[in-house]
């Protein structure tokens, strides 16, 4: 029999080798487990400067398409990815500009990009009284809305001059009854006319467009002018006008010289200065037009110019000279008719004029022959709390005009009043979502307004006080006769609300739109196009500045400009570089924001600033995705946001990306020896121009700083529409 024995040293050996190999492996997945990181940060940092130099190459192919380019120019780039994938964000992008147009004060605005109704301001240095919001109306398949009021039977357009025209027709639809009824198109300098029934009508455009809705083919208006400055004057106007005679009136503070030109011709002629004290400039004009066409109106001088169709009879609101409706000073017009003075408040208000004045009870009005006899040029008018100027053609008004907000001094807020012994229609329309009013002549207390509808209030020689008891404010015109004249806004222009507080801290504000916090993008996406929420947004702050409490204090402008990501995976998820608005940006490694390239601006030589910024959105029907991708980036328009002198420049960024663009801006105070031995002391910061941080704790503002000198401001935005599409190999 065979015994079996054991051999300790084989066993050993074998237990060994096992033990061995073990420890090899475990070292080898120690080594993996430390290692893959390391090799995916590789990987990622190969995605990420890989993809940082296909945006930079496209970025400044886009911010000088944007700078120099006419609309119709179009630039290319293929862009290849790696193992990520190319996409857009349009939740979380967008920046801001503010200007401050009074020396020693600020304008600061807080959560504006968060797509709620809420926001807030901030300005301490006096009391602030209201806020005008305009939808800028930026990106692709986002029309210009514009309705028309119910007492208009005709309507005349034209486009409206800017910095750029399409070399392409403009598409115009007309909607009858919110249904397609026909289209029309427009090229630069084009008039197009057509008459309305009793239907309602409105019209849709690309671009914007000067508007006059009609009544009986005549009436009077104040023409707003194409290149308004905060105070609402102007020097140049483009006047869409039917055959027939028409009447043009200006008035200025200073000399000017008036230019005008058209298919009848062109003609240059010389306005006068009066030598007496408090007259102004006057000009006056007739033209009478074979056909159809644009007239264009220049002046030297900051002026405001009256229109009158088809004979002087009419109305028409006269703006104050700080562009309120209701103000404290005033240059009516020099043509002869009357002046329809009310006085919105509680106490007596004393208006005078050269020679003369009178008093007004309050909540009441008073009508005054004008001009005053014997004047050569243009009266000032004056009053020592805020009323309202109506110029009409007779005693009794006829035509059509806007009545001022009570609460705001401006076209829109809650609370309408007149009060006069003359016979008219009031016509209101909600500037938001929906409006509950209760209106002093009905017995119904609750009254319900809706965006898309208009109400017509019948005023027989009554007081009658509208009050928006919850919901939007509205807009309010009186109408009465047979003519009628007005120079409309689009629908989504100078919604205001009023303010009336002095505070040195944030001040919350509900905007004139619905909330689209937490919906989805398509959501969003339908209310750009609808009107139903601002696609970038233009604010308008006005205070209280020595007697004038409508004085315009500061502008913001909002743009919600897209992103567009390249998303990949290093050592962590989440990690991408994406451009928005002229920047190259990244939060590539470890979720650390970078700025690559940061947006592009000109300061100097002296107290100057200018940009232009490239706002990039995608067509519908865009691709994304981790393929070949071709985009094609059109130009379709540039508008001139400000040119005017500014006193405090600020520039803010969404996050996740704005402390760190706020921060890079400031790079060259560095070379400050002010701020080298002052850090945050900007009163003592004199050997420096540029941006510097704001002093606040986490801001995402930077300030432009000039020693306080005045700065030559400049601001343009040029919309460039984005077509990504598959690259088939």
């Amino acid at each position: 029999m065979m015994q079996l024995q054991r051999d300790e040293e084989a066993v050993s050996a074998a237990i060994a080798t096992v033990l061995l190999f073990g420890g090899v492996i475990s070292i080898i997945s120690l080594m993996m487990v430390t290692m893959i990181p390391v090799i995916e940060e590789l990987e990622g940092s190969v995605e990420r400067h890989d993809m940082s130099a296909q945006m930079m190459q496209f970025n400044q192919q886009t911010t000088t398409l944007a700078q120099q380019g006419m609309p119709g120019d179009v630039v290319t780039q293929e862009f290849v990815p790696v193992d990520g994938a190319l996409s857009w964000d349009m939740m979380r992008s967008g920046m801001w500009y503010t200007s401050t147009w009074e020396e020693d004060h600020s304008f600061r605005i807080r959560d504006v990009l968060d797509f709620d109704d809420m926001l807030k301001i901030r300005h301490a240095e006096s009391t602030t009284s209201t806020a005008c919001f305009s939808d800028l109306r930026l990106g692709p398949d986002r029309p210009y809305h514009y309705t028309a009021p119910a007492w208009s039977d005709n309507v005349i357009v034209t486009t409206k001059p800017g910095l750029s025209f399409p070399l392409g027709p403009i598409q115009v639809d007309v909607l009858r009854n919110a249904e397609l009824d026909h289209t029309a198109e427009l090229f630069v300098d084009d008039v197009l006319e057509w008459t309305l029934d009793d239907a309602d009508w409105s019209i849709q455009s690309s671009q914007e467009l000067v508007v006059y809705w009609m009544r009986g083919g005549q009436g009077t208006t104040e023409a707003r002018p194409s290149d308004a400055n905060a105070n609402g004057l102007g020097r140049s106007w483009a006047l869409p006008l039917p055959a027939g005679n028409v009447h043009l009136n200006a008035v200025s503070e200073d000399l000017m010289m008036v230019t005008g030109s058209g298919q009848f011709g062109d003609f240059t002629e010389v306005a006068l200065q009066s030598d007496l004290l408090n007259v102004g400039t006057n000009w006056n004009k007739t033209l009478v037009l074979d056909v159809a066409q644009v007239v264009h109106i220049t002046t030297t001088s900051d002026a405001q110019l009256m229109l009158s169709i088809g004979g002087t009879d009419g109305a028409t609101a006269w703006k104050s000279r700080t562009g309120s409706m209701h103000g404290t000073s005033f240059i009516p017009p020099a043509q002869s008719g009357h002046l329809l003075l009310s006085n919105p408040n509680i106490d007596v208000a004393t208006v005078t004029w050269r020679g003369a004045g009178i008093s007004i009870d309050p909540m009441n009005s008073y009508s005054v022959s004008w001009p005053p006899v014997g004047l050569d040029g243009a009266s000032y008018l004056k009053s020592d709390i805020p009323v309202s100027v109506t110029w009409t053609s007779s005693v009794a008004p006829i035509g059509a005009y806007e009545l001022g907000a009570i609460d705001t001094g401006m076209e829109s807020g809650i609370q309408m009043h007149a009060n006069n012994s003359n016979t008219f229609n009031l016509e209101l329309r909600s500037n938001g979502e929906q409006s509950i009013l209760n209106i002093s002549t009905s017995d119904d207390n609750a009254t319900v307004l809706d965006s898309s509808e208009t109400l017509t209030v019948p005023v027989n020689g009554e007081a009658i006080y509208v009050n928006t008891t919850k919901g939007h404010g509205v807009f309010a015109m009186a109408e009465h006769g047979s003519v009628g004249l007005h120079d409309a806004h689009h629908d989504g222009a100078r919604r205001c609300v009023s303010i009336g507080v002095t505070a040195s801290g944030w001040v919350d504000l509900t905007m004139p739109w619905a909330s689209m916090g937490g919906r989805s993008i398509v959501d969003v996406q339908a209310a750009w196009t609808s009107g139903a929420f601002p696609s970038s947004l233009h604010i308008e702050l006005y205070g209280l500045i020595v007697e004038e409490p409508y004085t315009p204090i500061g502008s913001a402008w909002v743009m919600q400009i897209s992103r567009f990501v390249y998303e990949f995976e290093s050592s962590v998820t989440g990690m991408e570089v994406a451009m928005s608005g002229g920047a190259v940006l990244t939060n590539h490694p470890e979720f650390n924001p970078t700025v690559i390239v940061p947006p592009s601006d000109r300061g100097g030589p002296g107290p100057r600033f200018a940009a232009t910024i490239p706002a990039l959105h995608p067509t519908s029907d865009s691709s994304s995705g981790g393929g070949i991708l071709s985009m094609e980036v059109t130009l379709t328009k540039r508008m001139s946001l400000a040119s005017d002198i500014a006193y405090e420049v600020r520039r803010g960024w969404a996050e996740p990306y704005g402390d760190a663009i706020a921060q890079s801006s400031t790079d060259g105070l560095e070379a400050s020896e002010d701020w080298t031995i002052y850090p945050g002391r900007l009163d003592l910061l004199s050997d420096y121009v540029g941006w510097v941080p704001d002093p606040g704790f986490g801001t995402v503002e930077s300030v432009w700083h000039t020693a306080g000198e005045p700065i030559q401001f400049s601001l343009q935005i040029s919309s460039l529409d984005a077509h990504v599409s598959e690259v088939i190999a």
